[in-house]
């Protein structure tokens, strides 16, 4: 029974014996329309809230917070009074929630914070407490959910307190150490390492600020050991995990036994020292990491928050201890920790799929050595769990996939290890979308998600099974990430349109504004939090809308992942060839319009065979301006060797499935093989100068669905094409008036413009190409390495025509574009080959659905010779009419390469390096 209860309903007032016993009679004196009633609701509030913080007893907190409830009533909107009192019940509920975990409490505390700061305007006095009470509660929410939104709220907030809180304020050093946290957060939720940089240097900051003797000087120690702990984990520098030992030490040593943080001190030296075991193999700093994770397991008794991952900490620590030691009762003392530790973090905690993978580890670890099927049966649930669990960063489930992926393969539990891979390629596709900008979503997949290979070993697995279908479908998904999510927002509205034009409108808007977020090209910290929350609510409302168009008669998979039986309709205009290159095994799959696919089985060691392959030609062709013929001898080598392991297997069963030579094939490689040139793989025989493009005529195509887009955009036409002609005049490209010459004699029978000289801009090119079907550029053509999106065709008065400016384009007529330029169609070395990022793939992107681009290096005298052979086939009296039509531009540029094979002193490298891409 409450104090106020208690005395209504007794009278004895002997029972208050303290200060809230001295504040409840003057309250009940005092009714509900009595002037001092609410001032006496605050002071008995008050001092329930404060015997509360003295005995821990819940009841008094409650009663504290009914209390300021009926105060609020009483000082309603625009009452003076009325924030104080928002303030005092958002901090009993905050209190409330730390008591309890009820999350309603935060929620309703958040929401008076908002309350609050929407009556403490910027130049109010209290705006800054506001900022950071609201702050602090979205902070506690994100942790209590994972929801990124919160966080972004809370880091935006911060900045905002910051401002207020310039060099020489009180509270300058805190709200550094506030921010620095929440960006540190982020950092681990999304792997965008500028947030981690920022909060080292947040934290480096605040603790200039707190010398030592100063209050909070262990806290900012803590806090940049931790930071410097995680770069570590990143680059690999050592200086980091030895500072980081370090401060972790010193923080320690201000936080004796007794001090409230001492716990979390203990914790990050035996995380420090832990990694550091794992660099040195020293046992000591293991078993000390073990001691330290005791010692402040016995600081968070059952109760404590950070209880749960203390014990997942220990159980860690001892299973890495057991596979030094082989002693078992390590292992069995670290599953129990583990379970333990989710006990007390159920499905739906931040921490229960992190916890949920350290035991699948665990138990595949005893697995292994006791054989016992039980430990098998729950690796294999929870391995499966914890990468599916929502509420976990997607980062924490990606490490589960490669665990699971691996322990399955090693024991060949296949079913698992394909559904290991199909959750694996999900949680890719998932992860990119924490990066607002495509450039950002790059970068992630070269250096965080680090899963080399992974959706071919997962094909690779498909196909061991007999899953040919499935495999191909596992290798679209996992090929052409970037370019598949920036093509779903510009999927053809028609259908929809004529179905529901309201719904078609609004996904047109929201694929507009995520189509701009992407393709932006500076980031700041400031920028990246706005963006990544624009992204977020988009694609909530974009997923909204999509639910309400599959229930749609006829839409159902609107937008879905194709099915097989929709990929195999890029074959229409001949097979297309993918081949899977992988470490486990690797096959070539002919897709063919009517059929299931055709599998071939590659040489034991190809993907081996063709790492050497790369690795000899690019080591090769860095050297070619000093040793040309050594270039030209690996070039051969290669082009013979690429026949015998790959090229010869294919033709010989395009032959069996009666393929007719001189028809069309369509090359899909995946992995490093996509570098090589397989379109000229040869000679077939020994003694011969037959290679493969005098059986068949080769395109590549990044994926299957890019080749069903230029197909579906191909539009009949009785019109002859506009040619745009863009060139720029150099001394270091001498030919290319003559190249340009060549081309503008056709003009008087297909209509033409030529932009050259001063004219030929970036500006004047982009608005041109609205107006033309056909593009020829001739040019210098730059790759930027590590930065796919920056790669650039050099223009007039040193503007550049990068391929980011190209993507941003919407060139829905646009049918065909010859790059007459360097680099046009290649991957350099470090690259994301899977990702095909170049300027022809960007050509195709924007809307030509046929591009003619360079492997490598273009000699400049080529230029006229196959402007001269190119056109003069494709507008010949016989083309002209088809000029247009699927095929007619790969057919020019294979009898523009014949005719260039012929001529006296033409080096293999020079035809080999122009290739076809597309329809």
């Amino acid at each position: 029974m409450g104090l106020v209860n208690f005395f209504r309903k007794t009278g004895h007032l002997e029972e208050f014996n303290d200060d809230s016993d001295r504040n409840t009679l003057p309250l009940c004196a005092r009714d509900g329309d009595h002037p001092d009633r609410a001032s006496s609701l605050y002071n008995l509030s008050l001092c329930l809230w404060n015997r509360f913080q003295q005995t821990g007893y819940l009841e008094d907190l409650n009663e504290s917070i009914q209390l300021d409830r009926d105060a609020l009533l009483l000082h309603p909107m625009g009452h003076p009074h009325h924030d104080s009192s928002l303030h005092n019940l958002s901090l009993g509920l905050w209190n409330r929630f730390q008591q309890t975990g009820y999350l309603e409490d935060l929620n309703e505390s958040i929401q008076l914070d908002r309350d609050a700061l929407l009556l403490h305007p910027m130049g109010h006095p209290h705006h800054g407490s506001s900022l950071h009470n609201l702050s602090l509660g979205l902070w506690n929410r994100f942790q209590q959910t994972g929801h990124l939104e919160d966080l972004d709220n809370s880091i935006e907030l911060n900045r905002d307190a910051l401002l207020l809180c310039p060099m020489g304020h009180p509270d300058h050093a805190s709200s550094l150490n506030n921010l620095s946290l929440c960006l540190w957060n982020r950092f681990k939720q999304t792997g965008y390492l500028e947030d981690l940089e920022n909060s080292i240097e947040l934290n480096r900051d605040a603790l200039l600020l707190r010398p030592m003797g100063h209050p909070d000087r262990g806290s900012s120690l803590n806090n940049l050991g931790l930071c410097l702990w995680i770069r570590f984990q990143q680059t690999g520098y050592l200086e980091d995990l030895d500072n980081s030992i370090q401060l972790s030490r010193d923080a320690l040593l201000l936080r004796p036994m007794g001090h409230p943080d001492r716990g979390s001190s203990l914790n990050n030296l035996s995380l420090c020292l832990r990694i550091r075991f794992q660099q040195t193999s020293q046992l000591e700093d293991l078993d000390n990491s073990i001691e330290l994770n005791r010692d402040a397991l016995l600081l968070r008794p059952m109760g404590h928050p950070d209880r749960s991952s203390s014990l997942n900490n220990l159980s860690l620590c001892l299973r890495i201890r057991f596979q030094q030691t082989g002693h078992l009762e390590d292992l069995d003392n670290s599953i129990q920790l583990n379970r333990d530790a989710l006990l007390l973090c159920p499905i739906g905690h931040p921490l229960h799929g992190s916890f949920l993978s350290g035991l699948s580890l665990s138990l595949s670890i005893r697995f292994e050595l006791t054989g016992h099927q039980e430990d098998l049966t729950e690796c294999i649930s929870a391995s499966k769990q914890a990468a599916e669990d929502i509420y976990s960063p997607v980062s924490e489930c990606l490490r589960t996939v490669r665990n699971w992926v691996d322990f399955t393969w090693r024991h060949d539990i296949a079913q698992s290890n394909l559904d290991a891979y199909i959750t694996g390629l999900s949680l890719i596709s998932r992860s990119l979308a924490m990066m607002p900008m495509i450039s950002l979503q790059y970068q992630h997949l070269s250096s965080v998600i680090k899963l080399p290979k992974f959706f071919s070993d997962g094909a690779s697995r498909a196909i061991q099974l007999d899953q040919l279908a499935l495999a191909v479908e596992i290798i679209e998904q996992g090929r052409g990430l970037l370019w598949s999510e920036l093509r779903g927002l510009r999927t053809p509205m028609d259908k929809l349109q004529a179905l529901d034009p309201s719904l078609a409108d609004e996904l047109m808007q929201i694929n507009r504004q995520l189509e701009r977020l992407s393709m932006e090209n500076s980031v700041n910290g400031d920028l990246f939090g706005h963006s990544l929350s624009e992204k977020r609510r988009l694609l909530h409302a974009r997923s909204d809308i999509i639910e309400k168009i599959h229930k749609i008669p006829g839409l159902e998979t609107f937008l879905s992942r194709k099915s097989f039986n929709e990929l195999k309709s890029a074959a229409k205009n001949g097979p297309v060839i993918v081949v899977n290159c992988s470490r486990y095994r690797s096959d070539a799959l002919i897709v063919l319009e009517q059929n299931s696919p055709v599998l071939i089985s590659l040489v034991e060691g190809f993907h081996e065979q063709v790492e050497t392959l790369v690795q000899q030609l690019t080591e090769a062709r860095s050297g070619i301006k000093v040793s040309p013929k050594r270039y030209n001898h690996v070039l051969r080598a290669t082009l013979k060797d690429l026949w015998d392991l790959l090229v010869s297997p294919v033709v010989t069963r395009l032959h069996e499935l009666h393929i007719p030579e001189k028809s069309r094939i369509f090359w899909c490689p995946t992995s490093i093989l996509s570098t090589l040139p397989l379109h000229a793989a040869g000679p077939t025989s020994p003694g011969t100068k037959e290679f493969l493009p005098d059986l068949y005529i080769s395109s590549y195509t990044p994926t299957l669905t890019a080749l069903i887009d230029a197909f579906n955009n191909t539009k009949s036409s009785s019109q002859l094409p506009h040619l745009l002609v863009a060139s720029q005049y150099d001394k270091s490209l001498p030919r290319t008036k003559e190249e340009i010459h060549q081309i503008l004699q056709y003009q008087k029978l297909i209509p033409t413009t030529s932009m050259e000289g001063p004219a030929a801009t970036k500006q004047e090119l982009e608005k041109a190409l609205v107006d033309h079907e056909w593009l020829h550029i001739a040019s210098h053509g730059t790759l930027i390495p590590g930065k796919p999106f920056s790669s650039y065709f050099s223009l007039a008065g040193g503007s550049r025509f990068a391929l980011m400016d190209i993507i941003r384009l919407n060139l829905p007529n646009a049918t065909f574009a010859f790059l007459s330029a360097c680099h046009t169609a290649e991957q350099p070395p470090g690259s994301v080959h899977d990702e095909v990022i170049h300027l022809a793939a960007a050509m195709q992107f924007c809307g030509f659905r046929s591009v003619v681009g360079t492997m490598w290096e273009m000699a400049d005298v080529d230029g006229p010779e196959m402007a001269k052979e190119f056109y003069s086939h494709l507008l010949s009296d016989e083309n002209l009419s088809r000029c247009n039509e699927v095929g007619a531009q790969a057919q020019a540029l294979s009898e523009a390469v014949r005719k260039m094979r012929g001529r006296e002193g033409i080096t293999l490298e020079r035809w080999v390096n122009f290739v076809h891409i597309g329809v």
